[in-house]
């Protein structure tokens, strides 16, 4: 459950000055800077309240913080998120049932559930907070079912009585304390076959309990060293979006523990992921984080960003998810992912709740900066659910005009020629609107920004020629197909598939479909696409470079 906006009651004092500090919060002249100050000296000689305006409160310290005015105000906000924390380690018993579910705040427990992987990864981080067994909620397979297919021979005959998943794991031997290790292992006897194992995962739906040992697992002290603080002069809202991301990277990305050190890395890691679990969010990247491919850009005004990839056998066909985190004075303010391939990719961008008065365009600009040059990336793309499609928040926040304002415009003709006459009138008209039938119509196809007039191949032209190969030259028969089509590419290539590991033997198959269907004959671009085989399991950026170079030939 994500913090819903509260109305907060004006009649007391303390809602008067929290309201006063959100409206203010992100204005940063002198003046406004004054009046936050005033705002902040007077909350913090005030009871802190219970219930609903905590959360609040501590969401616009937060904020603050990121975007700090100057170094005082930045002082007060953090004792004050001090303040909180200790409040809730004496008091939580006693105020919890006023609180939000979900909180985030510092310990406060939180309730969510993760895929095998993801709880693999929380069952070891036994310093920051512990892990419960909650709940199978709603599943749609039982405990019966899914240990049926994992539990030895032996014991398979126990999950045909029809017990309850408690009683199960009590004639197992399986005591509460012991319920998450047991099922994260019964899950990870299915490790070779993870799609498997993923599903069964779903089938239970497991939902687990987070409880804080420190107040570093909460989004008050989730965060990375950062130094030196940027402080605001302005909220910079205006900008010329198409020099921001010509402009070349004044760092280049860098593996981040030469940056920070080992110790940095593992914090940024932890960082990463927390974030995640406390936001109830999970993101295949960060699941699966390959830490070896992950890179860290220092950027402008507070900004830093990290990148990266996930583990080969995660890893889509051909195209590559990248995960990114975006940091403004070690706080992670935004998240996402990118799918790339070759000079084009998909975004999916995200801003954490707190911070969404703040500089969020220019967050998303810088994202586009860092993937054209470091990618050389020259097509974005975006698709509609993170501008309305089946997202009731994207429509209520005119998510579209966002991206329009940064030059991203509807692949489709007809969308397109609506769009733009709707944004004549918006221009024409003062305090116009546009309705939510109109933003749904915009739903209808993806947008694009093209900074080069160039569409670049698309992973999906390359699927659907191979399913019309396969349908027209093997009459659907996919096997054949593939056999064929390998057995043609490892000879031409020279290659011994007994030769290869299992995450290659799949991007190699891809391959040889590709090949097959778009009738690739010229030996170069058939060399280029042996070396990406081993490349996509050990180097995605040098993969990513010999698609470039397959494409330009």
């Amino acid at each position: 459950m994500h913090i819903k906006p509260v109305s907060l009651n004006t009649n007391n004092k303390f809602g008067r000055c929290l309201q006063s500090l959100k409206e203010i919060a992100a204005n940063m002249d002198k003046e406004a800077n004054l009046v936050k100050k005033n705002l902040l000296q007077t909350l913090s000689s005030m009871a802190l309240p219970a219930g609903k305006y905590l959360p609040v409160y501590n969401e616009t310290l937060l904020f603050l913080c990121a975007y700090a005015g100057n170094a005082a105000l930045r002082r007060l906000a953090e004792n004050e998120l001090s303040r909180i924390a200790m409040h809730l380690k004496k008091n939580y018993r006693t105020i919890k049932k006023s609180l939000p579910e979900n909180s985030g705040l510092p310990f406060t427990e939180t309730i969510t559930s993760f895929s095998p992987d993801f709880l693999g990864w929380s069952l070891q981080q036994k310093k920051d907070f512990s892990l419960h067994f909650d709940s199978f909620y709603n599943p749609k397979l039982t405990l019966n079912e899914v240990l049926n297919i994992t539990l030895p021979s032996l014991l398979k005959a126990e999950t045909t009585a029809g017990l309850s998943a408690e009683d199960l794991l009590e004639v197992l031997g399986r005591k509460p304390g012991q319920y998450l290790d047991f099922i994260h292992g019964q899950l990870e006897a299915l490790k070779e076959y993870p799609q498997a194992k993923d599903l069964l995962s779903d089938g239970l739906n497991l939902f687990v309990q987070l409880v804080p040992k420190s107040k570093l697992f909460s989004r008050s002290y989730n965060r990375i060293a950062h130094q030196p603080v940027y402080y605001h002069q302005e909220m910079l809202k205006r900008f010329d979006h198409a020099q921001l991301i010509n402009e070349p990277l004044q760092h280049e990305p860098t593996p981040p523990e030469a940056v920070m050190g080992k110790s940095g890395k593992a914090q940024l890691v932890k960082v990463i992921k927390y974030a995640m679990s406390l936001t109830e969010r999970e993101i295949d990247p960060a699941t699966y984080l390959q830490e070896d491919s992950m890179r860290y850009i220092v950027l402008e005004r507070g900004l830093t960003m990290a990148i990266y990839g996930m583990y080969p056998e995660r890893q889509l066909p051909l195209e590559t998810y990248m995960g990114f985190t975006i940091f403004k004075n070690g706080l992670p303010v935004s998240y996402g992912g990118m799918w790339v391939f070759g000079n084009r990719t998909k975004v999916g961008f995200n801003v954490f709740e707190p911070y969404r008065g703040g500089e969020s365009g220019y967050l998303l600009c810088q994202l586009l900066r860092v993937y054209k040059q470091f990618f050389n990336i020259s097509y974005f793309e975006v698709e509609p659910f993170q501008f309305g499609a089946d997202n009731d928040d994207a429509i209520a926040s005119g998510a579209f005009w966002f991206y329009y304002k940064f030059g991203f415009r509807p692949v489709d003709k007809e969308i397109f020629k609506q769009a733009e006459l709707e944004q004549q009138k918006i221009k024409k008209r003062k305090n116009y609107r546009s309705s939510e039938k109109t933003l749904l119509s915009f739903t209808g196809c993806n947008i694009a920004l093209s900074l080069d007039n160039n569409i670049p191949a698309d992973i999906i032209e390359i699927s659907t020629q191979v399913s019309n190969c396969i349908k027209k030259d093997w009459k659907n028969n996919y096997h054949h197909a593939r056999k064929q089509a390998i057995e043609n590419f490892c000879k031409r290539v020279q290659l011994n598939v007994s030769d290869l590991t299992k995450a290659e033997i799949k991007i190699m198959e891809d391959l040889a479909l590709w090949a097959m269907a778009m009738q690739v004959s010229d030996m170069q671009k058939l060399l280029l696409m042996k070396q990406m085989i081993f490349k996509s399991t050990t180097d995605i950026y040098a993969y990513q470079h010999l698609l470039r170079k397959f494409f330009q030939e």
